[in-house]
This record gives structure tokens, sequence and C-alpha cells, in this order.
């Protein structure tokens, strides 16, 4: 996360604050959210910083929302989900033919400048209210900011 210095409002020309701003982040922390379904139909969104990127395919059909630039709010609040579910404290799984799988990958940098990346696989059936409660804000977001109901 980059940390911008903003002059602070009333003050002499060289008081300044620092102020979290994650723009331009490509070392970072990144998400990614794929929900697949057994009849093709396939959800995936990107998060890194404060953008999340929709894509889908549907029926055949490919499609992309593009890129949400999420609110500070926001920010916090999909990283704090992300953060509960616990990739790095799950068991890989496997996909389920059946019912669909969510694969949910997080990849995160290492003090030596590499990144460690890990992805687990979730049924689309599970009960685990954390993987639910972020895929619901998921939902939220890309409803509110593309005013699209993404069907996952």
């Amino acid at each position: 996360m980059a940390l911008v210095l903003a002059s602070v409002p009333g003050c002499a020309g060289t008081d300044y604050q620092a102020v979290e701003d994650p723009r331009g982040e490509v070392n970072g922390r990144s998400f990614e959210f794929v929900s697949t379904k057994a009849d093709g139909t396939e959800w995936t969104f990107r998060v890194r910083g404060n953008a999340l990127w929709v894509g889908f395919v549907e029926q055949a059909k490919t499609g992309e929302l593009g890129s949400i630039q999420l609110s500070g709010q926001e920010r916090r609040r999909v990283w704090e989900l992300i953060d509960m579910v616990d990739i790095g404290g799950r068991k890989k799984g496997k996909p389920d033919p059946e019912h669909g799988t969510v694969i949910m990958r997080l990849r995160e940098p290492t003090d030596e400048g590499e990144h460690d990346a890990r992805t687990v696989n979730v049924s689309r059936r599970t009960q685990d209210d954390d993987v639910i409660a972020l895929a619901n804000y998921l939902i939220d977001l890309v409803e509110k900011h593309k005013q699209v109901s993404p069907a996952f």
C-alpha cells in the first residue's frame, strides 16, 4: 500500500499528513474469486488494492463488467471478508463438478520480494458463513456500481 503526502487543510504550506492510497499497488496483495457452475457459467472477481474487476461467461456468452474503484470503506470491508475466509488456513479442497466450485486465490508478497500464492476450492453448496458473506458482498458491490446482479 502506498502512502501519499497530502496537505492538511488550514495548515501552512509545509504541513503534511500521510494518507492511505492503494492506487497503483501492483506488487501487493491480490485476490481472485471464481464461481463456476456445471452448466459452464463462470463469474470472476479480482481484487487488487482499491480495484475490483468483474467478468463472466454465461451460456457461451462472455462479458466484462470491467473495473470498479472501491471507496475506502468498501476496500477495507472486502479485504476484511477475504481475511475472514482464511485461505492460508484452509485445506486445498477439490472441484465439485456436480454442483459447481468456488475457486479462491490469494497472492501475497513475501519479505524476499517474491509472492506466495494459495488456491483453494470450495463447493458452491458450502455452508461456510465466511465464504457466503464474501460472495454476498461481491454481489452487493457489483449491483451498486454496475447495476447488474451476478448470477452465481
